[in-house]
């Protein structure tokens, strides 16, 4: 499965939208223009979070990390050279 750089955006400006309300797969979906298959979605959220840019729950709730929304204040440019190291642990938030 190839990266879509224009996705992960869409994703990420998504969740952020959401607030203080954790996002799931299907309010992601239900929010994206077109139709985007569930399994491209989750394989994008997983970037993000690869990237230090999303954060994933127990319950699989996704949320935008400190990070992301430097991202996005920074115009969106996902993929810049962030100034803060990635956290260490990569698990899910509790």
């Amino acid at each position: 499965m190839k990266r879509d750089k224009a996705l992960m955006g869409a994703i990420l400006k998504q969740l952020a939208s959401f607030g203080t309300i954790y996002g799931d797969v299907e309010k992601i979906q239900a929010s994206l223009p077109g139709q985007v298959a569930p399994e491209l979605i989750l394989h994008h959220l997983r970037l993000l979070h690869d990237r230090g840019l999303a954060a994933v729950d127990m319950h699989n709730f996704w949320r935008v990390t400190d990070q992301g929304y430097d991202a996005l204040d920074a115009g969106g440019d996902l993929f810049a050279t962030q100034d803060v190291p990635p956290a260490p642990n990569r698990g899910i938030d509790n």
